[in-house]
């Protein structure tokens, strides 16, 4: 039977994990807008699987473990989308609902892991492998109690994590397997439980399905795996087999991640991909470059975030800046927690994962400072937060606390009491503001902000909704006059038109009667049949006057921001 603190908490939890699943579900089918040709090309890649894998007859290869065009993109999350088109059908919110879920689970993954580190049943308690060197977790055991709940709750509410939770990237998954995999191997280290081993190793290796980013993870995790293997030498628990745990998870790791390892040792080039496009390493200063980006990383909580519309709101903090004060504050207790002893896997563990999860951003030189790349540092962020607001919690109510030790404390006991409910309420009050404000800047600001539609290629899905609607018997020819990698001998933001009209490959583009040019001279008309011409890019003047020059026969019509040339 759960007792009256451990049903409070779980009802606490359950109320979290319902506003986050409402942050990262409600009107996904609306917001955001549009679908973007980086999104679309993940959905073309599912079609294309659903129509060629095993399920429609086709050969094995349907499904793969790594998708070429685009810049290269891990398989996982595409064939997730995939499964997702099959039941729900070819829509940008279906490739979008897939990051909904895993953001919704990540904010339970980070509730698990920070109950693993920090409360009662932890690695600190149970096992004393390793010694609590937090003061504030020697003192007082309700501190490391609010942790795992805070964390959950800014997790919830950041408008970082919603954001990626409802766009199509596969970035989204980085967070959710991180710490899950930290999750079940603190647990493993802590009890020996094969079943925590295995899950620890299957959610690291499926991690290397991900996201780039995510090839940082393994050294986050050897830090708590090494500080166990140093305690176990040491004959602290010389029962326990901390190497047989430490050697189980690698194995796994191992064979999960093989797949993807041996398809990049048969292709070396995709296992750099864009990364080796914007490294700092082919800048002239590579040392100037990496500082820059460095501190433009470590400003982006705090002072400038990211300026993309499509990673954040007009280059606004990544933290709520009350959030943020809070997350200065864990992260100075953590730091000093660094330098004391004996060694605990709290400090360091964080720590590690803190900066070597900026490597994916501060590497790189374009578009700084980059929520996108940055992703897996999420999880500390939300950690230090929460310690900083238990700690504040617990250095506000310690006062009243040692209070009735002192003389003067009768003269004032019922002015000291209304002051503790004062600040209870004001708490309260403060975790409610918190949502208030997320819900205000997502579903007000940046759904209703013209920068949106425009980050989300609104324009390029609407030209696609329209060509869907013609009959097949019409001829269609759309002006790819917008650059981009190469995909199938089209630049890239053509996707958003294939997605919406299903012609990604040659074949279905026959079938749809749709040609995708580059250049005006590759349109041969049928005089004897109906026929749309559309440019991509209806603001360029000159191509519009040359259409005009050309196809005198065809009406020129405008639909909002989309030119179209018909009989």
């Amino acid at each position: 039977m759960l007792g009256n603190t451990e049903k409070y908490k779980m009802a606490a939890l359950a109320g979290i994990l319902l506003l986050a699943a409402f942050f990262r579900f409600y009107l996904i089918t609306e917001i955001p807008p549009g679908l973007y040709p980086d999104e679309a090309a993940n959905g073309n890649n599912a079609l294309e699987a659903l129509r060629t894998g095993p399920q429609a007859g086709g050969p094995a290869g349907g499904f793969k473990i790594f998708y070429p065009e685009n810049n290269g993109r891990e398989g996982l999350f595409i064939n997730l989308q995939a499964v997702a088109i099959n039941f729900l059908g070819a829509e940008p919110w279906t490739l979008r609902i897939v990051s909904a879920v895993f953001g919704t689970l990540t904010v339970l993954g980070i509730f698990l892991l920070a109950k693993e580190l920090f409360p009662a049943g932890s690695v600190l308690r149970n096992t004393n492998q390793y010694e609590p060197t937090n003061s504030y977790i020697r003192r007082n055991s309700y501190f490391v109690k609010l942790i795992p709940l805070l964390s959950a709750l800014f997790l919830a509410t950041s408008y970082w994590h919603i954001n990626f939770s409802r766009i199509g990237f596969r970035a989204i998954l980085v967070p959710f397997f991180a710490v899950f995999g930290a999750y079940w191997l603190l647990k493993a280290i802590r009890t020996e439980k094969i079943s925590s081993t295995l899950a620890a190793g299957i959610a690291t290796g499926l991690g290397f399905h991900t996201y780039i980013a995510f090839r940082f993870m393994p050294f986050v995790l050897a830090v708590p795996a090494l500080l166990a293997l140093r305690s176990w030498r040491a004959g602290r628990k010389p029962q326990r087999c901390v190497p047989c745990v430490v050697a189980l998870f690698l194995f796994i790791t191992l064979i999960v991640a093989l797949p993807i390892g041996l398809y990049f040792l048969q292709h070396p080039q995709d296992f750099f991909g864009r990364g080796g496009q914007v490294s700092i390493f082919s800048a002239e200063s590579p040392t100037r470059e990496f500082f820059k980006s460095t501190a433009l990383t470590l400003g982006m909580f705090n002072a400038r975030g990211d300026c993309n519309g499509r990673h954040n709101l007009a280059c606004e903090p990544q933290l709520f800046w009350p959030v943020g004060i809070l997350f200065l504050i864990g992260l100075a207790l953590t730091v000093r927690d660094l330098f004391k002893k004996p060694l605990s896997p709290i400090p360091y563990t964080l720590s590690a994962w803190f900066i070597l999860m900026m490597f994916p951003a501060t590497l790189t030189r374009e578009g700084l400072p980059h929520a996108l790349r940055a992703i897996g540092m999420i999880p500390p962020v939300m950690i230090f937060a929460a310690m900083g607001g238990a700690a504040l919690w617990h250095a506000l109510i310690g006062c009243f606390e040692r209070a009735p030790a002192q003389p003067a404390y009768q003269r004032h006991r019922r002015g000291l009491h209304r002051i503790k409910k004062e600040l209870a309420i004001a708490a309260v009050l403060f975790l409610i503001w918190i949502p208030v404000n997320t819900y205000r800047g997502y579903f007000i600001r940046f759904a209703h902000a013209p920068a949106t539609r425009d980050a989300f290629a609104s324009d390029l899905w609407a030209q696609g909704r329209y060509l869907a609607a013609l009959p097949d018997g019409v001829q269609k020819f759309v002006i790819v006059n917008l650059s981009g990698e190469d995909t199938r001998g089209v630049p890239a933001p053509a996707g958003s038109i294939m997605f919406a009209t299903d012609t990604f490959d040659a074949e279905r583009r026959r079938a749809k009667g749709i040609t995708y040019v580059t250049r005006l001279e590759d349109i041969q008309v049928d005089a004897a049949m109906k026929t749309v011409i559309m440019p991509m890019n209806p603001r360029d003047d000159a191509l519009v006057s040359a259409l005009r020059e050309r196809f005198p026969a065809l009406g020129e019509q405008t639909l909002g921001n989309v030119v179209i040339f018909q009989n």
